[in-house]
């Protein structure tokens, strides 16, 4: 189950840029996990007791200049209760390169260090 994604740090965009920017962070961590892990299902079932709640971070730099960097996080919160997370950091330009696809880009960085 994806969570709602959080951008930590200084709100550096405006409002509909926001929306999209969280929109594709939902979307494109739920499927960067669905090509990492082919049989695995992405629910919308809070109540299911075996679910992983995938909750998508990105921690923003102070300003928005291509040499700095952000970090980009899944937390897993898993059905014992343990809590894993994967992250990494990626400079804003390289991020910025990717244009449209720079969330598919991001996390499918991070779910390739998933086991």
């Amino acid at each position: 189950m994806i969570l709602d994604p959080q951008l930590v740090g200084p709100n550096l965009l405006g409002g509909s840029d926001q929306t999209s920017v969280l929109a594709a962070m939902r979307r494109d961590a739920g499927g960067a996990l669905k090509r990492r892990y082919p049989g695995a299902t992405i629910s919308r079932d809070a109540a299911s007791p075996q679910a992983i709640r995938v909750t998508p971070v990105l921690q923003t730099p102070g300003a928005l200049l291509p040499w700095l960097k952000l970090t980009a996080r899944l937390d897993f919160a898993l059905p014992g209760g343990e809590r894993v997370s994967v992250g990494q950091e990626f400079s804003l330009w390289s991020v910025y390169q990717h244009q449209s696809e720079a969330a598919n880009f991001v996390y499918d960085q991070l779910a390739l260090r998933l086991p």
